[in-house]
């Protein structure tokens, strides 16, 4: 699912659980839910007009849920939530953001303490009750500003988790309304202080509604239909124009209401403002609906500019004059001279190729399309993007530029600059990423890849492979497998960048390439950490609840000794006598050779004298192992990291010890821009996905040293 699809027609609907915006991408596409990403795009697609909101969701995350639920409460136009099923959890939560609360006369809702799993020590499992009782007074504290009860009263509600019909809902303040009854009609309790007051505000709006029917029958609008729907401090309107088609046959009507009789000279005044009705906020939102529809080509291929479509939007121009005003924006934007002939015009292709110039630019690599913009900094960047916008001011041109969508049309929420400067810094960051290599290799397979964030098995085949003789009828006799696994997840670790208005003024260019050097840097350090601290603590493995270098494994020196001949002899000979897991055969070896001396800073100058070639005296002093020997130094299994200067290791990169995996789609950092629209600053989250595990003790080996 996207933003968009939470749209239909004009109102936002959230069905199904919340999530964290973070986990949306791992879901199927035609799994229904929601986060609060999607929710502040589609609002942003809405306008900040009053914003119905049906709901029918029995929760989810109480993160999402909360955060949701801020977005909703901080809307400028207020939010008419109607809950629609079920309003369960965190969903409850969410409800408690409208404006007006409605509920559906068969819908239900229900408010409980958040829950949550926990696995550890006596400490960490008191901690993890006292963070879920520290949320549950906090989210209380919202039930209580909404319902009027006080924190206490709303803690013995969550904790019996309560569930209520619409009347009970309404009774005890979690609603205002329940949804089609007659006896509110769906004006907000809160809006009025006597319904008499809520009806004279309605037959006010009628009049001036009927009022414009009858002005455009006599042609006392003028030409163009241009009454505005302003919004007022309250979020009221106090006239909505429609296209005259539309005029004749839209009646405003309330039952038990009769609108009163208009004479056809009845001025139209301007006032105070009121309650819109279905009928007309329905007639908003399709003009709204209309025209947007109307445009989206035009905005995509850069020949009207979003601000074109949002300000006959805001104006109330009709879906009919609509069409007129854009043929004579892009008219008035054609080149002198230009037939009306279908010649050449901006094409995707032609946008595409612009912005992969001024990416490449940025990078300072002017071959191909980035040539043109040679020598772009920064500051030309936001200029070159303002475009149209550039005024006399340079800090109005530069915001103007932050926040353009010539070239993205507002795809996703992403401003031009935020997509071209956190492309930059991607590319740059995986540049800077393959460029230092990964320490950890010479330990490690070939990475393996995980499609989501939960368990992944390194699994080891084995048996009895011995070919056995035929027997006599000519049957071959079954081999027995046997396989075990070992558990690998992969975790997520990031941070946040931020390229602020202040950076772009002073024309800071160091930033493309300090942070993603930064950030290569401490994913390195991150892979490394995660893989040495396996060999370093001599991590258990799953299958048997034993360390990696154990002496049942016959992978442990029984006698720790110094680097030499006959303890790199008694390592060799350990690892060619390692046998195939669940083989029954004696002669079933691996025949696993070593060809790493792996060692801490402190052995280094060991390690490399005893690989090193010399000529012995005598034929007694020659070392046999080293042209079979590469000697590796990391310094993240030494004292200085809390392993030993003294341990040594025997490693064969045909069977690695240690199996590491990437996500899928994520084999590399990656950078993403997650506020695409705000002029002071783009915000991104540099983030990386990797994991390790210990796996196979059979070519591996280890000696304490002395």
């Amino acid at each position: 699912m996207k933003a968009s699809d939470l749209i239909v027609a004009g109102e936002l609907i959230l069905s199904g659980p919340v999530i964290l915006d973070e986990y949306a991408a791992w879901m199927l596409h035609d799994e229904v839910f929601f986060s609060a990403r999607m929710v502040r795009e589609a609002l942003q697609e809405l306008g900040e007009g009053r914003v119905i909101v049906r709901l029918n969701s029995d929760g989810g995350h109480v993160w999402g849920g909360e955060q949701v639920r801020a977005i909703l409460a901080g809307h400028p136009g207020g939010t008419d939530i109607v809950v629609e099923g079920l309003a369960a959890s965190a969903a409850s939560l969410i409800f408690m953001a409208g404006t007006t609360r409605r509920m559906s006369g068969g819908s239900q809702l229900m408010i409980h303490d958040p829950s949550g799993y926990a696995w550890g020590t006596e400490k960490e499992l008191r901690k993890a009750a006292d963070d879920l009782d520290r949320a549950a007074n906090l989210y209380a504290s919202v039930y209580a500003s909404a319902s009027g009860k006080s924190p206490e009263e709303v803690r013995e509600i969550m904790k019996a988790e309560t569930w209520y019909s619409p009347e009970e809902a309404v009774a005890e303040g979690f609603a205002d309304s329940i949804d089609g009854a007659a006896e509110t009609d769906r004006v907000p309790a809160a809006a009025y202080a006597t319904m008499e007051a809520a009806k004279e505000a309605y037959t006010l709006s009628a009049k001036s509604f009927r009022a414009m029917h009858v002005r455009k029958r006599e042609g006392h609008l003028p030409p163009n239909n241009s009454t505005a729907a302003r919004s007022e401090p309250d979020g009221g309107i106090s006239a909505i124009s429609a296209p005259s088609s539309e005029m004749e046959t839209t009646t405003m009507s309330k039952p038990n209401t009769a609108a009163p009789a208009v004479t056809p000279t009845a001025a139209i005044a301007d006032p105070a403002p009121v309650m819109t009705t279905p009928d007309a906020a329905l007639a908003e939102r399709a003009r709204a609906r209309g025209i947007r529809e109307m445009a989206a080509t035009f905005v995509t291929s850069g020949r009207l500019a979003q601000s074109d479509v949002d300000t006959l939007i805001d104006d109330g121009t009709s879906v009919a004059d609509a069409s007129a005003r854009f043929m004579s924006i892009m008219a008035a934007a054609e080149p002198v001279g230009r037939s009306a002939s279908p010649t050449a015009q901006i094409t995707r292709d032609e946008t595409d190729t612009r912005r992969e110039g001024l990416v490449q630019a940025m990078m300072r690599n002017y071959e191909g399309p980035g040539a043109q913009y040679r020598g772009m900094r920064l500051r030309g960047l936001a200029m070159e993007l303002a475009g149209e916008s550039r005024s006399y001011s340079e800090s109005a041109t530069l915001h103007a530029g932050m926040r353009a969508t010539t070239m993205l049309g507002g795809a996703h929420g992403v401003s031009d600059f935020a997509y071209i400067t956190t492309e930059v810094m991607s590319r740059t960051l995986i540049a800077e990423y393959n460029r230092r290599g990964a320490n950890w290799q010479v330990v490690a397979g070939a990475p393996m890849t995980a499609a989501d964030f939960r368990e992944l098995h390194a699994v080891r085949f084995g048996g009895d492979f011995q070919l056995k003789p035929v027997l006599a009828n000519g049957e071959y006799q079954q081999a027995t497998l046997s396989d075990e696994a070992e558990g690998l997840k992969v975790e997520r670790r990031g941070r946040t960048i931020h390229l602020t208005f202040e950076a772009v003024v002073n024309d800071d260019m160091s930033a493309f390439d300090r942070i993603p050097r930064e950030f290569a840097m401490a994913a390195r350090v991150m892979e490394s950490s995660m893989v040495w601290s396996l060999i370093r603590a001599n991590a258990k493995l799953k299958s048997d609840d034993k360390a990696l270098f154990h002496a049942d494994h016959k992978n442990l020196a029984g006698t720790a000794a110094v680097i030499s001949v006959a303890s790199v002899g008694a390592g060799r000979k350990a690892l060619w006598e390692q046998t195939a897991f669940g083989t029954k055969d004696k002669d079933d070896f691996l025949q696993v050779e070593p060809n790493v001396l792996l060692v801490p800073p402190a052995l280094e100058v060991a390690a490399l004298q005893f690989a090193t070639a010399t000529n012995p005296a005598k034929d007694g002093d020659a070392n046999p192992y080293k042209g079979t020997l590469r000697p590796v130094t990391v310094p993240n299994i030494g004292a200085a990291a809390g392993g030993s200067d003294t341990s040594w290791y025997l490693i064969s990169e045909d069977l690695p010890p240690i199996s590491v995996a990437y996500l899928e789609g994520y084999e590399a950092p990656t950078v993403q821009t997650i506020e695409g629209m705000n002029p002071d600053r783009v915000t991104m989250d540099a983030r990386h996905i990797f994991g390790a595990a210990a796996s196979e003790y059979r070519g591996a080996y280890k000696n304490a040293g002395a």
